[in-house]
């Protein structure tokens, strides 16, 4: 079977993985990405949270804090580049 597969061309490979990196690194999918860890993180917590208000509350925070270290740090220092 493997000789009925042709390997694709450099070219199209590097645009391939050009087009990947842009997605991967906008920020629409970096806050995406913040939402989710954020929303598994407030998961794993909610046993040691008391009220159903302080886990939703857990949740805004985290999720605030982790995308404004992204925007204050990260996204800086990508400016920079």
């Amino acid at each position: 079977m493997r000789f009925l597969y042709k390997r694709p061309r450099l070219d199209q490979v590097s645009e391939e993985l050009e087009t990947l990196m842009e997605v991967m690194v906008s920020d629409l999918f970096i806050y995406l990405d913040l939402f989710v860890f954020s929303f598994i993180f407030t998961l794993f917590l909610s046993p040691v949270i008391p009220s159903l208000t302080m886990v939703i509350l857990f949740f805004l925070v985290s999720y605030s804090f982790f995308s404004a270290l992204y925007y204050f740090i990260i996204s800086k220092i990508m400016i920079n580049k």
